[in-house]
């Protein structure tokens, strides 16, 4: 019994130096900076997330904004005020609250300690939530899907912008204007395609700037086509054969030789040019470049009449068959 006794205490003892080497190799052993994954995130990725948050709140209340103002327990506390002309909200009970050049972390505690100031309530939990920013904004206006002012809250190029309007309308032109504030001359950017010249198309937005998104110019194609309608011109540049295809080609019984274009003259009225589809297809003609709101009037070969349609005639089939993509 005395030398099981005697083995046990050993055991102890040696077990206790070891937890001990082991914990000074644990303090002074450095710290691995190896990220830690949360659901799908590091440790990292929650960092910058959390400094974008920090940079969000460095943003002020200008005039014009919209704030949702809240307080907690209190259903009666909760409405939307816009910031007047002078920087002040109209805010009952305390009557107008200068906001104007405070975060809405500044500006919940001067509401908390005017509550409690004016006898109001002993210790008021105030929320102050900007629901839109004005001065701080841009305005995206023209053929967006959803035009209207959006909040920078960070670094913005014009695609991001124009992302978050919900992106361009089918008649949206390619050639887009941006104007920043103070200046009255805008910078003309021509969206491409191409990945490399993206980025030549994709400048900064600052605040204050207006995007204007122009409305392509659109070509008519009536007659005797398969998809009759308005098409919208890509930069303005649409041919013929070009605007052909996008009516779905010709019907059977379309008389390409004895095509129309169309087009408002110098004094405004319109004029027909005759013109041979038929020599343009087999390579003999130049394809023809078209402009804004020509009319090209396929006739078919059935007779005379119809091959031989006045002006207004083809304008008034052009107007019946409009189609404007929504």
């Amino acid at each position: 019994m005395l030398n099981t006794y005697k083995s046990a205490c050993l055991i102890l003892m040696t077990l206790t130096l070891v937890h001990g080497a082991l914990s000074a190799q644990i303090a002074s052993a450095p710290l691995k900076a190896d990220p830690i994954t949360v659901g799908s995130k590091t440790t990292n990725g929650l960092l910058q997330e959390a400094a974008s948050a920090v940079k969000l709140q460095d943003l002020h209340i200008g005039i014009g904004d919209l704030l949702q103002v809240t307080m907690f327990g209190t259903q009666d506390f909760n409405a939307d005020f816009r910031v007047s002309s002078s920087g002040d909200i109209s805010l009952p009970p305390l009557g107008l609250v200068r906001v104007a050049g405070l975060s809405t972390s500044e500006a919940e505690k001067s509401i908390e300690h005017q509550l409690v100031e004016g006898g109001f309530y002993r210790e008021p939990r105030v929320s102050v939530f900007e629901k839109e920013y004005v001065t701080q904004g841009v305005s995206i206006l023209g053929e967006v899907k959803n035009p209207g002012v959006y909040p920078l809250l960070a670094d913005r190029h014009l695609l991001d912008l124009l992302s978050q309007a919900g992106g361009l309308t089918p008649n949206a032109s390619k050639t887009i204007s941006v104007t920043h504030a103070g200046q009255n001359t805008p910078s003309v950017v021509t969206l491409s395609p191409d990945p490399e010249l993206a980025a030549t198309s994709n400048p900064a937005i600052l605040t204050g700037d207006t995007i204007m998104v122009a409305t392509a110019g659109l070509v008519y194609v009536i007659g005797n086509v398969n998809k009759p309608g308005g098409y919208p011109m890509t930069d303005n540049q649409l041919t013929v054969l070009q605007a052909l295809a996008l009516a779905g080609g010709n019907a059977p019984m379309a008389a390409l030789d004895r095509a129309q274009i169309v087009r408002q003259a110098k004094g405004g009225a319109r004029e027909a040019v005759p013109i041979s589809v038929k020599r343009i297809l087999a390579g003999r003609n130049k394809d023809i470049r078209l402009q804004p709101q020509d009319i090209l009037f396929i006739p078919g070969s059935t007779g005379k009449n119809a091959a031989t349609r006045s002006v207004e005639a083809i304008l008034q089939a052009a107007v019946g068959v409009a189609i404007y993509r929504r």
